[in-house]
């Protein structure tokens, strides 16, 4: 007689964690320039409130000096993508483009604006717009 495995249902994605030499070090990005509340704070892991899901910086000793474009990316939505983009770079973000478009049809556009924390783990934020020709 064959069982059946019980269906596999994941609720909500709840970490998605970054590596950093050193998260405190790092803390600065995520909390003073993107704005992120932090849950919590030690030498080896930091826990910040990503509105949903959180975001941890982990300690990693080994972390490559450049990372491949395949890499993943955390990406945050927000609701005026111009106007976040000038004001993060206001705080001193370097961004490696300004707001393109990266996917959309005829109603609306995704414009997205990238960046790097400072252990080089690649940052998004991303945008809906209305199409415009």
């Amino acid at each position: 007689m064959k069982t059946t495995a019980p269906a596999v249902r994941l609720s909500k994605l709840s970490l998605v964690i970054l590596y950093a030499k050193d998260p405190l070090a790092s803390l600065a990005f995520y909390r003073d320039l993107l704005g992120m509340k932090v849950k919590e704070e030690t030498p080896q892991w930091v826990e910040l409130d990503g509105g949903g899901c959180s975001l941890a910086l982990h300690s990693h000793t080994a972390i490559p000096a450049t990372r491949d474009a395949a890499m993943p990316w955390v990406v945050f939505e927000v609701d005026d993508i111009r106007g976040t983009y000038e004001a993060l770079k206001a705080k001193g973000a370097k961004f490696s483009n300004a707001p393109t478009k990266v996917c959309g049809d005829d109603a609306w556009w995704g414009l997205s604006a990238d960046l790097h924390d400072p252990d080089g783990n690649q940052i998004s934020i991303f945008g809906k717009v209305p199409a415009t020709p």
